[in-house]
C-alpha cells in the first residue's frame, strides 16, 4: 500500500539530508527520501488483545467482584453474620455463664447469708442482684466486643478482596495461551474461603 503521507515526509526529509552531503544534493535526496516514505514506511500493527479467562473463570470472576458489593450468589461472602454469631455466642458462653450463675453463685450467696441469720435481709437480695448485673454485663461485654472484631476483619478481608482485583490482570497482547495457563483467577478463588471463613473460626474455637 502506497503512503502518501509517509512520501512527502521522507522527500523533505531526504531533501535536507542530500543538501548537507556533498555530491548528493536536495533534489536527488529528495528523490530518495520521498521513495523510501511512499513504499517503505509501513506502520506497526498493535498487538491483539485477548481476554485470558474462559467463560467458567470469567463469570467466577464477575460473581467474586459482585460480592463484594453485597450482591450476586456470593453476597455473604464478605459480611459480617451478626445474627449467626450471636446464636453462637449465646449456646457457647451465655447459657454456661447462666447455668454457673444460677448453680454457683446463687447458692454460695444465699449459703453465706442463711448461715449468719439473713437470709430474707434486704442485703441478700441486694448481693444476688449484683452478681446477676455482674454476669449480664460481662457477657454484654464480651459480646459487643467480639462482634467488633468480627466486623472488622470482615472489613479487612473485604479490602484484601479488592487488592486482590486490582492486582489481577485479566487479558493480555499477543497470542492467546490454552486456557488454564493463565493463573490469576484460579489463584483468587482458592483463596476465597480462607478469607472470608476465618474470623469465625476463631470465635468458634472461643
Amino acid at each position: 500500500m502506497v503512503n502518501w503521507a509517509g512520501g512527502a515526509s521522507g522527500a523533505v526529509s531526504g531533501a535536507s539530508i542530500g543538501s548537507a552531503i556533498p555530491g548528493i544534493g536536495s533534489a536527488v535526496g529528495g528523490i530518495l527520501g520521498g521513495i523510501t516514505g511512499l513504499f517503505g514506511g509501513k506502520k506497526k500493527k498493535k498487538p491483539k488483545k485477548y481476554n485470558t479467562l474462559d467463560p467458567q473463570q470469567q463469570a467466577l470472576y464477575n460473581d467474586y467482584i459482585a460480592s463484594i458489593r453485597g450482591e450476586g450468589p456470593f453476597s455473604g461472602l464478605y459480611n459480617f453474620d451478626s445474627e449467626g454469631y450471636n446464636n453462637i455466642f449465646d449456646q457457647t458462653i451465655g447459657r454456661p455463664a447462666y447455668r454457673n450463675f444460677e448453680e454457683n453463685i446463687i447458692p454460695g450467696i444465699t449459703g453465706q447469708y442463711r448461715s449468719n441469720n439473713l437470709m430474707n435481709s434486704s442485703y441478700s437480695g441486694e448481693a444476688l442482684s449484683r452478681a446477676g448485673r455482674n454476669v449480664q454485663e460481662n457477657l454484654d461485654s464480651l459480646r459487643a466486643s467480639n462482634i467488633f472484631q468480627g466486623q472488622q476483619q470482615a472489613n479487612q478481608n473485604k479490602q484484601n478482596a479488592i487488592n486482590s482485583i486490582l492486582g489481577t490482570q485479566t487479558f493480555a497482547y499477543g497470542k492467546p495461551k490454552p486456557y488454564g495457563q493463565n493463573g490469576g483467577i484460579d489463584e483468587i478463588l482458592s483463596s476465597l474461603a480462607p478469607q472470608a471463613g476465618s474470623w469465625f473460626a476463631d470465635y468458634l474455637k472461643k
